[in-house]
């Protein structure tokens, strides 16, 4: 072969090559994305099909086709504007016209907050700010890690939404997250949940102390900030705001003692830019007087991190209340007054008015 032609046929090679590239490359941008959605059992295999399912069952739901670049509009926070927001994926009971792309609002989309999965590609996650509030740490909460082919594994326990709308169906929903709209992953599968206990519904926390905190603390938390208020670990709060603890131990003999309380509550906003727990109360008792201290977290937004130990109210007791005490019988609106130096700041800022009063029980 000549000069002249092996030089044509390299340059015929590298046009080739050159044109399957161009042809590879535009293929994969022109990436035909179509998410769906399968529901399993607890083990991730069997199909949740037509089960009975019951509060506490667990769901493996796993998708495919959930382009990670997209969803790149919704609220500024706590993804920011430009960066994909992802897909929220839900148990809840939503009413038949419940799709955000169809203008539906978010009423007829009724969910238990703590158990929605947030799938989100590890780019985006990464790209969420954290500082001056970490975001991030908001969204690490509920994450679930989106492949670049569009696949995620997300486990869900069920759990029954304090109201539903007419008409709401049970099951799997996903849609766009943070007020992000895309009508391609606006899916369903419907599942057969009975609001009944079952096997593995957890049961109601011990009401042994209950506290409100203050008169306006539920309210402020679940309605001013659009936030929620849940217990874990004996820990639990009424369907009033009162939170709840598990008696760990009582050692109150003759008016002086300890009693302690197991659990943690966790106060949170909207979006979680705030968020604090209040875990494992003790009472101090000295007489009429008692201390009640609780651990907190650090700061207004790491939750149940990172707790420290805080004297939050001063107890009044009546001597008919230390006999009761005395004898392990239950006491009812002993008074409170909040302490000064409550942390952190945000708590302390919900501690300047009055105290509620608190309710012992054995």
């Amino acid at each position: 072969m000549n000069k002249l032609l092996r030089v044509a046929v390299l340059f015929a090679a590298g046009l080739t090559a050159l044109s399957l590239t161009a042809f590879c490359v535009g293929t994969a941008d022109a990436k035909t994305w179509k998410p769906a959605i399968e529901v399993f059992l607890a083990d991730g295999v069997t199909p949740a099909g037509a089960t009975r399912l019951h509060p506490g069952d667990q769901v493996v739901v796993k998708g495919t086709g959930f382009d990670p670049r997209a969803n790149t509009s919704g609220l500024p926070v706590p993804v920011p504007p430009g960066v994909p927001h992802g897909t929220f994926v839900t148990f809840g009971a939503f009413a038949p016209d419940w799709r955000p792309s169809q203008g539906a609002p978010e009423s007829s989309r009724t969910t238990v907050r703590a158990q929605t999965k947030w799938v989100l590609s590890r780019d985006a996650l990464d790209r969420v700010p954290d500082v001056p509030f970490d975001m991030r740490r908001t969204v690490r909460q509920q994450w679930v890690p989106l492949s670049r082919s569009g696949e995620f594994t997300a486990r869900i326990t069920l759990a029954t939404p304090k109201t539903s709308p007419a008409g709401g169906r049970w099951g799997i929903y996903t849609f766009g997250a943070a007020d992000a709209v895309n009508a391609a992953q606006e899916l369903s599968v419907p599942l057969d949940y009975s609001t009944q206990p079952g096997p593995n519904t957890p049961q109601p926390a011990p009401k042994n102390l209950v506290w409100a905190y203050s008169p306006s603390f539920a309210q402020t938390v679940r309605g001013t900030t659009s936030g929620a208020l849940s217990g874990s670990g004996g820990a639990g709060v009424d369907d009033a705001g009162a939170m709840l603890f598990a008696l760990a131990e009582n050692t109150v003999r003759n008016g002086r003692g300890e009693l302690r309380y197991r659990g943690t509550v966790v106060a949170s906003t909207k979006f979680h830019l705030l968020e604090i727990a209040l875990a494992d109360p003790i009472i101090r008792v000295d007489g009429t007087r008692a201390v009640l201290s609780m651990r907190t977290s650090t700061t207004d937004m790491n939750g149940d991190d990172v707790l420290r130990r805080v004297d939050v109210a001063d107890l009044t007791l009546t001597r008919s209340q230390v006999e009761r005490l005395s004898r392990g019988e239950d006491v009812t609106a002993i008074a409170a007054a909040f302490r000064s130096g409550i942390t952190p700041v945000s708590l302390a800022a919900l501690s300047l008015g009055q105290a509620s009063p608190v309710t012992v029980r054995f």
